[in-house]
C-alpha cells in the first residue's frame, strides 16, 4: 500500500521533467509554468485565489508572481483594492502556454497509450478517489506520531 505514494511522486517528477524537455526553456519552472496556464485558463482575481487553487502558501505564490513578473511572463497592474493586482500574460507567457498546453497533450499520450478506453476511465476514477480521500483528510486530528 505505500507503494501508492511512491509511485504517484516518481510518476509526477517525471512528468515534470519531460514536461520541461519538451518546453525546452530551462528558465521557468513547472509549477511557474502551471501557474501560467490557470492564468490564461481562470479570470484569477486575487493572489489567495492562486494559493487556494495550488495549495501553496501567500508567501511562495508571491515569490512565484515576482519571479514570473521579473522574466517578462507577467505584469502586475496595481488596482484601487491594494489587496488585488490584475495579472497580465505578455506574449511570452501566451507563447510558452501554448507550447506547455502541446506538452500536456504529448504526456497524457506517452502515460494513456498502452491503456483500452475503460482503463483510462477507470484509471481517471481511481484518481480522483485518491484526491478527494486527501482534500477531505483532516490531518491534524488524525495522525498520531
Amino acid at each position: 500500500m505505500d507503494q501508492i505514494v511512491k509511485l504517484i511522486k516518481i510518476l509526477s517528477n517525471q512528468i515534470d521533467v519531460k514536461t520541461q524537455l519538451l518546453i525546452g526553456n530551462n528558465t521557468i519552472t513547472s509549477t511557474q509554468v502551471r501557474m501560467l496556464h490557470y492564468l490564461y485558463h481562470h479570470d484569477c482575481k486575487n493572489q489567495k485565489q492562486l494559493c487556494e487553487t495550488f495549495k501553496l502558501s501567500s508567501p511562495t505564490v508571491n515569490g512565484i508572481l515576482d519571479r514570473l513578473e521579473k522574466n517578462g511572463y507577467i505584469i502586475r497592474e496595481k488596482l484601487v483594492d491594494k489587496r488585488n493586482n490584475k495579472i497580465l500574460l505578455t506574449d511570452k507567457a501566451l507563447q510558452i502556454n501554448k507550447t506547455f498546453e502541446q506538452a500536456i497533450l504529448y504526456n497524457n499520450q506517452i502515460l494513456s497509450k498502452n491503456l483500452t478506453d475503460d482503463e483510462k476511465q477507470q484509471l481517471t476514477y481511481l484518481l480522483s478517489k485518491l484526491l478527494n480521500n486527501i482534500e477531505e483528510d483532516n490531518y491534524d486530528k488524525n495522525f498520531s506520531s
